[in-house]
């Protein structure tokens, strides 16, 4: 059976600097308003109250350590990025319908809700193989951004629930099982990536806590597929809660 590959794309992102803060430069925010359309970005001085005090270096420390990832497992220098202290706009080219399954499969997978974010930051980590990966992200949104943002990863996950991947070779067919996950956080989902060409699969969560949303992507070639990917988001969650 085929190993199933780790993606690492970061496709059309944005960030335009309006201060003088140094930034990691290419972050992987979603694009467009509440209706899926391209808009103006917004700035983080327009975010709600806790939107303004989680700037992308406090979401950078709310990341999981290396510790706690899996043995074998090391930080990808290049998947690495945040906003920084603000001052900040993000934006990225919105993600087509046609393209959404696909992006599932890829890290920084909340690109899918077409919605910007008011501050991010995100890292991932692989295995020596290269077989493995497991990208994790916090993302802080504008007042009521993030409950539209949940909304629609719960129906892209319904629209994705069978489909034909084009984006590696060859194609495959993947199935998508989404799952509500009650008791964590304000809202949660999981999602869970299988395709009979694929040896192992990939396990994506959501947590939202307030207006933040942590996600997570553990692509893993074991039976397991991932599923510690939930285990990870419910931490971030928690250190997200008392960050707020």
């Amino acid at each position: 059976m085929k190993i199933l590959p780790a993606r690492r794309v970061r496709v059309g992102a944005v960030l335009a600097v309006a201060s003088a803060a140094v930034l990691a430069a290419g972050g992987c925010q979603s694009g467009g308003g509440k209706d899926g359309s391209a808009g103006a970005p917004k700035t983080a001085s327009s975010a709600s109250g806790a939107s303004k005090s989680l700037t992308g270096t406090t979401l950078k420390s709310l990341l999981l350590p290396a510790r706690a990832m899996p043995k074998g497992f090391h930080l990808s220098p290049d998947g690495s990025r945040d906003t920084g202290d603000g001052g900040v706009q993000v934006s990225n080219t919105p993600v087509p319908a046609a393209k959404a399954c696909e992006v599932l499969g890829q890290t920084s997978w909340i690109r899918v809700t077409n919605i910007n974010s008011a501050a991010f930051a995100q890292n991932d980590y692989g295995d020596a193989a290269q077989t493995q990966e497991i990208a994790q992200e916090i993302d802080t949104y504008h007042g009521g951004d993030a409950q539209q943002a949940m909304a629609k990863l719960r129906k892209v996950f319904a629209h994705c629930a069978s489909f034909v991947d084009r984006s590696s070779s060859p194609a495959a067919k993947v199935r998508v099982k989404s799952v509500v996950v009650h008791g964590v956080g304000d809202e949660a989902v999981k999602a869970i990536e299988t395709s009979p060409t694929w040896q192992g699969g990939m396990t994506l969560a959501a947590v939202r806590v307030g207006d933040t949303i942590v996600t997570t992507f553990y692509s893993s070639s074991h039976a397991d597929k991932g599923a510690a990917a939930l285990t990870m988001a419910e931490k971030m969650a928690k250190k997200v809660q008392s960050a707020t």
